[in-house]
């Protein structure tokens, strides 16, 4: 039993200072960053200025960046590199802008949310992957927090404020062969995704950043409160998510609706109206669960 213990004290101490390592790493990256430059503020013509707020939310999810897709391989379906990628990127935000605007003349509008559930890098997490990458992993998460970074100095000037929700844990960007379950949060390159995101957009001052690293978090938006994931938890059934997505959904509520019935006080902690998830690639609007589609659209695996 001593041996034993001592042999976990060993490993114990060797795990702090790999994760104090990886922590100190992140730092200094963050250091070394430049932020956006703040844009100044664009009101809106012809705004409804009275009336119930409405608070528009940007879902962004599974832009893969550094992942590429010759067309040829797909029958000319899609194509897709980090320049398309980061076209289709600031076209988003600027449509999202756009849409805003039109409807701050039916609407009261004066604050906005954008949700990010991850997949944002394409990784390497398959040999497949590793080969047909457009640069490492290290160029697709400096690349990707500048991308959205983009993204967000763009809708940031025509709100008051702006959330961002960024959960952490997800598929492609994870460092272990097979997902893990504890500290998945943090044992990714999600994490340093976000970390960098949040330096980069430290210089907006009408912009909050949320980093969760974890699988779920609980959000507000105008009142109404979504269970945020990304989704690659959920069960397909006969190779359709749909199924995976109703069970996961009445487990979640199932399992929370218990402590809430004896904790009341934690229903907008726990308790949810709708789950956002991406990870599937395709945009689908349900009554208990939104998903976001890819930015990078078709891909060999999907046309299979």
């Amino acid at each position: 039993l001593r041996r034993q213990n001592a042999e976990l004290k060993t490993v114990l101490q060797s795990y702090r200072r790999e994760h104090g390592k990886l922590e100190v790493f992140f730092d200094e990256i963050k250091s070394a960053i430049t932020p956006v430059v703040e844009r100044e503020p664009i009101i809106t013509r012809d705004a409804i200025k009275a009336g119930t707020l409405i608070e528009p939310a940007f879902h962004i999810t599974d832009t893969h960046k550094g992942a590429k897709q010759e067309p040829n391989e797909i029958e000319g379906f899609n194509a897709y590199d980090p320049d398309i990628a980061t076209y289709r990127s600031l076209r988003f935000a600027e449509k999202a802008v756009k849409w805003a605007n039109y409807q701050k003349q039916a609407y009261r509008i004066e604050n906005a949310t954008i949700i990010i559930t991850g997949d944002l890098i394409s990784g390497d997490i398959h040999d497949e992957l590793r080969i047909t990458n457009a640069y490492p992993t290290p160029i697709q998460v400096v690349e990707s927090a500048k991308d959205i970074a983009a993204q967000i100095q763009i809708i940031a000037p025509h709100f008051k404020k702006v959330k961002v929700h960024f959960i952490v844990e997800d598929n492609h960007s994870r460092l272990t062969k097979k997902p893990q379950a504890k500290e998945a949060g943090i044992n990714s390159l999600n994490y340093l995704v976000g970390s960098m995101l949040q330096a980069y957009i430290t210089s907006l001052s009408n912009v909050e950043m949320n980093i969760y690293p974890m699988l779920e978090k609980v959000i507000e938006v105008n009142g109404r409160l979504y269970l945020i994931s990304h989704g690659h938890n959920v069960k397909g059934w006969m190779g359709v998510p749909w199924y995976g997505i109703e069970r996961k959904v009445g487990r979640e509520s199932q399992a929370r609706l218990q402590i809430i019935m004896q904790e009341a006080d934690r229903a907008r902690e726990i308790g949810f109206h709708k789950y956002i998830i991406g990870h599937f690639h395709t945009a689908f609007f349900g009554r208990l669960y939104f998903l976001g589609a890819s930015l990078s659209g078709t891909d060999a695996y999907d046309h299979q």
